[in-house]
């Protein structure tokens, strides 16, 4: 090649540019997906399912009428949902969600209510700071046992309004993002004062602020996850725009990049796969991007360049080396993507969803074999008008693919459920009458007991939910030292049952525990019978205290694993209103007895045992002589926390009056607030 088309074609310190646009690049990669991975996980408070009528696991012979939901704290009734169906179907029963007794309750009223296991689905929105929290639970309407059928699987239909922000986003993407590679690696003569750069970047901020909009405007209250997702895109978008005014490629490139991370992390490889499918959809999404936009300039260049047949071919010759590794990002990415998102190679053909997938398949192909004709005629033998001809059809392939792309993005993928045995979707039936209940952390499994009713029920979870395949002995040792061996039947996954009538004092329960692929471990519980009375409105008088102390230090051990490490931290004071304001224990010092399955600790010993049903969470608090928390204790699924309460700068509060059962002050031998916590 001469020096003048050199001059022309090669960007100025091209190796440097290209190391510095690959190094930038992936810090913004990196930097995204480290942050939209890790960076939620900042403590909130929520509203949580603290019972229901009926509970999780009731056996019926008739349908209610009503379903009633209470929750920890006010909710506003008008922001919460709740969808009732049929196990195994698709068939919804008719529900109104209503105002309850109260601002923590809600009531559904159930229409049509036919006979089955009933799957409630809820979701709320907390009027005391705007968070939102899900969750559902299962009871059964007459007689139910054996596998439930699998439903037809289908995906959500698209948004025609979302699909259309979507092609105008990616199409804003693909064009300044391959308009900027192009002039950083193809053709000098392409710079940040092209006119479709910048009409380019327009569309991206445009498409992104569009479905932000969108999300927002219906959206239930608060900012939901695709909506900040939309949001941070819009903003890297215009970022990009700002960029141009460094008159520079690389930084506007860099913007762009981010944009695109943004936008994938909402995407379904990305929802399903987590850390690794946000990667992969990324990939697929900007690479696919990048080389839609290259390809739309190596368009433009055949008709600039018409006239001068061995620059054309040059120019042609460095997109190439650009595409090739391009198009392989591109293949595997989508690939991977598919084995994410498709429950089973049918749902290829049986689903909506499926079969865009196989349009958009067939369409890269075609533009694959269109390339493979371009690069071993046109450039390899120097055919400038087979180029001329081959790009411009090329080009319309990939715009049809990008099209496909915005309604796979908004079409929601077929679900990969497979059938269920109702006792493992019901579980046990709730225990009646009063129920003692510990739990505790196995390795990373959550194990929790309780006795009641003349059966002790043990429930193993992963960090997940209810644990397949998991594996209990259990040796029990009365309050007389008899030793008893204990074989429990299953009662759904991670379930088992025993019916025994457990004799009077504290029974120490020695645990084996184990599950496909978690670490397990030994476990000692003691379950004292018979338990106290549950006293919600104990509750209320520790929140009620806690409120009064203007300072609380807080010392945090937390662990997900008892076979390894745990990390303790001290926390910076805190009122203890606030304190309790993060608590999910917290309650409503105005509103005692929202939470209601409170009981005193047995033996008189000062404190609290509280469950938190839909969380779940058992939970146990230990509390010092004016009736503050000294400890608690945590368990919820896969974590174990405890802390220790001083207060430093707190005055004395005064002599506190009479108080309820289990709040009294403590004996000579009651542990102080510096003793390990016990079951």
């Amino acid at each position: 090649m001469s020096h003048a088309l050199e001059r022309r074609i090669v960007p100025a310190r091209g190796r440097s540019r290209r190391r510095w646009l690959w190094r930038g690049g992936a810090g913004v990669v990196v930097g995204i997906v480290w942050m939209l991975s890790f960076g939620a996980g900042v403590a909130s408070a929520h509203a949580f399912l603290v019972g229901s009528n009926p509970p999780q696991g009731a056996r019926l012979a008739h349908a209610p009428s009503t379903i009633t939901l209470s929750f920890s704290e006010d909710v506003v009734t008008s922001a919460t949902t709740v969808s009732v169906r049929l196990a195994g179907s698709n068939g919804r029963v008719p529900a109104t969600v209503e105002p309850g007794g109260d601002a923590s309750t809600v009531s559904v009223r159930l229409g049509a209510a036919p006979k089955g296991i009933y799957v409630v689905s809820w979701q709320d929105l907390s009027a005391e700071d705007g968070h939102q929290a899900l969750g559902e639970f299962a009871f059964a309407v007459g007689p139910v046992s054996g596998a439930l059928p699998a439903p037809a699987q289908r995906g959500a239909a698209p948004n025609p309004l979302r699909v259309a922000a979507t092609v105008v986003f990616l199409l804003g993407l693909a064009v300044a993002g391959g308009g900027a590679v192009t002039g950083l690696v193809v053709d000098r003569s392409v710079t940040v004062a092209s006119a479709p750069i910048r009409a380019g970047l327009l569309a991206s901020v445009v498409g992104a602020a569009v479905a932000f909009l969108d999300e927002v405007g219906t959206g239930t209250g608060g900012l939901s996850h695709a909506a900040l997702l939309s949001g941070v895109a819009a903003l890297l978008a215009a970022t990009a725009m700002l960029a141009v005014l460094a008159r520079r490629l690389g930084p506007v490139l860099v913007a762009l990049v981010g944009a695109g991370v943004a936008w994938a992390a909402d995407g379904h490889p990305a929802l399903v796969g987590g850390a690794v499918g946000l990667v992969v959809n990324a990939l697929h999404l900007v690479v696919g991007a990048l080389w839609a936009g290259s390809l739309a300039f190596m368009v433009a260049a055949a008709l600039r360049y018409r006239a001068e047949r061995a620059l054309l071919v040059e120019v042609a010759r460095r997109y190439a080396r650009l595409a090739l590794p391009l198009v392989v990002v591109l293949g595997a990415a989508g690939g991977l993507s598919a084995l994410e998102t498709l429950p089973s190679w049918s749902s290829l053909y049986d689903s909506g969803y499926g079969q865009l997938l196989l349009v958009k398949t067939g369409l890269f192909a075609l533009a694959l074999a269109l390339a493979w004709a371009g690069r071993s005629r046109g450039i390899g033998r120097s055919e400038a008008g087979l180029l001329r001809r081959a790009l411009p059809v090329e080009a319309a392939v990939v715009l049809v693919i990008l099209v496909v792309t915005a309604v796979l993005a908004d079409t929601g993928p077929p679900a990969k459920i497979q059938p269920v045995r109702a006792q493992a979707l019901l579980g046990p039936a709730p225990l009646a009458g009063r129920v003692a209940r510990v739990a505790g952390l196995v390795g990373e499994l959550t194990v929790a007991v309780a006795a009641g009713s003349g059966q002790l029920q043990v429930q193993v979870y992963d960090p997940n939910g209810p644990a397949r395949g998991a594996r209990v002995g259990i040796d029990a040792t009365y309050p007389d030292g008899k030793d008893v061996g204990l074989f429990p039947r299953a009662c759904g996954a991670g379930c088992f049952a025993q019916t025994v009538t457990l004799p009077a004092g504290r029974t120490r329960l020695h645990l084996e525990v184990a599950a496909p692929g978690w670490p397990g471990g030994t476990w000692t519980a003691g379950i004292d019978w018979p338990p106290p009375a549950t006293e919600p409105l104990l509750l209320g008088q520790v929140v009620a205290a806690m409120e009064k102390v203007p300072a609380v230090a807080t010392r945090e051990t937390v662990t997900s694993n008892t076979a390894g490490r745990s990390f303790t931290s001290v926390l910076a004071p805190l009122s203890g209103a606030k304190l309790m304001s993060l608590e999910p224990y917290s309650g409503d010092a105005e509103q005692p007895g929202l939470i209601p399955d409170v009981q005193p600790l047995s033996g008189g010993r000062p404190g609290l045992q509280v469950y938190l049903p839909g969380t779940p969470a058992w939970i146990t608090l230990r509390l010092d002589p004016e009736g503050r928390l000294a400890r608690d204790r945590v368990v919820d699924l896969g974590h174990l926390i405890t802390d220790t309460f001083s207060y430093p700068s707190a005055p004395a509060l005064s002599a506190p009056g009479p108080t309820a059962p289990g709040l009294s002050a403590p004996g000579p031998t009651a542990p102080g607030p510096t003793a390990p916590p016990s079951p």
